[in-house]
């Protein structure tokens, strides 16, 4: 994420799709950069014994918190990305111009801070560090303190939005944008075939007819025959006119603006269906416990259950770290900028 960071900034934020994947990439960075830093702490509590007056390991577990803020926020602006895109290419007339890069960048913005805002209040008055009594330092310590306002009130909103209504309504509509692209994608490419097969006819006739060719030499007396090394060739032509050319060079750009458009669509494609594979996991998760009671952190498969959560989150690493690879294969500025960056 780093590395891509440093590409977007050297290529320029241009358009409403880079606006999209930078604000992404930004995110992921942040969400990883906490989780990263919540394990290292939780190493120097327990491998290390590291026991300073704060609790390292507490810290380590409200860390992974905001991480999660970081995540949804992840979340909303893939579902955005996804959409953006969906109604560009379900509807170009109507949608084409809507989502300039202004309009991005006031839409990622706006994620960034209903998220904190919504978030933040909750997370900072429910998981309080307070003094106590620290049995393995024998010495009093700042701590983490489950709340009854916590446990009550506050996570009972935090679970409603953050790990039921943004991943489960998120994943439903990315799929469903992912299927619509994906069936818009190939009727572009199909419709763009055929196109590209009947222009390449009519180029060829045209071409072919502007050429011009001697008379036939038998209605020329014998008596005026030349040597056929000996005739003139001025008024032989093989080259197309202007108007050609001016038709070739207009489908030539055509056909690169074309390619450009669908390598963006790609990109974004490919991003959503990534995310609606990583994430799935995670609604899996979340239905089971609700048919098999059981499956929960203090239930009877409390173990499995702890598995399953672990395998969750290293799928959701990797959905914020595959991007990068996304981003070389279909955007060919940003691979040229990463190869001769690094």
């Amino acid at each position: 994420n780093i590395l891509a960071l440093i590409v977007f900034l050297k290529t320029g934020i241009g358009d409403g799709i880079s606006v999209s994947f930078f604000s992404i990439t930004v995110s992921d960075l942040i969400c990883l950069a906490t989780f990263l830093v919540a394990t290292l702490l939780g190493l120097l509590d327990l491998t290390f014994q590291v026991k300073p007056y704060v609790s390292l390991y507490w810290v380590s577990y409200v860390l992974p918190f905001y991480g999660l803020m970081f995540y949804n926020i992840s979340t909303l602006l893939t579902l955005f990305l996804a959409v953006q895109k969906c109604c560009c290419v379900a509807m170009p007339i109507k949608f084409k111009n809507q989502f300039s890069r202004s309009r991005c960048l006031a839409v990622s913005v706006g994620i960034y801070g209903a998220t904190m805002v919504t978030f933040i209040p909750f997370t900072v008055s429910a998981l309080p560090l307070q003094p106590g009594f620290d049995i393995a330092t024998n010495s009093t310590r700042l701590v983490f303190c489950f709340s009854p306002f916590f446990l009550n009130q506050v996570f009972p909103v935090l679970k409603g939005i953050s790990y039921i209504s943004i991943p489960i309504v998120s994943e439903f509509t990315v799929l469903l944008c992912t299927i619509l692209l994906t069936v818009k994608l190939n009727q572009s490419l199909r419709f763009r075939n055929r196109a590209h097969t009947a222009t390449t006819t009519v180029l060829k006739d045209e071409i072919f007819s502007t050429k011009t060719h001697l008379s036939p030499i038998e209605s020329i007396p014998d008596v005026l025959l030349k040597s056929r090394e000996d005739q003139p060739m001025e008024n032989v032509s093989h080259r197309p006119s202007n108007e050609v050319k001016e038709t070739i060079r207009r489908k030539t750009n055509k056909s690169r603006a074309f390619k450009k458009e669908l390598r963006l669509t790609q990109a974004v494609n490919v991003v959503a269906f990534i995310f609606v594979v990583l994430n799935s996991p995670n609604i899996g998760i979340f239905f089971t416990s609700l048919v098999l009671p059981q499956f929960s952190g203090i239930g009877k498969y409390g173990n499995t259950y702890a598995v399953c959560l672990e395998i969750n989150d290293l799928l959701n690493v990797i959905n914020m770290s595959v991007n990068l690879f996304v981003y070389l294969k279909f955007n060919s500025r940003f691979k040229q900028t990463f190869v001769t960056t690094f």
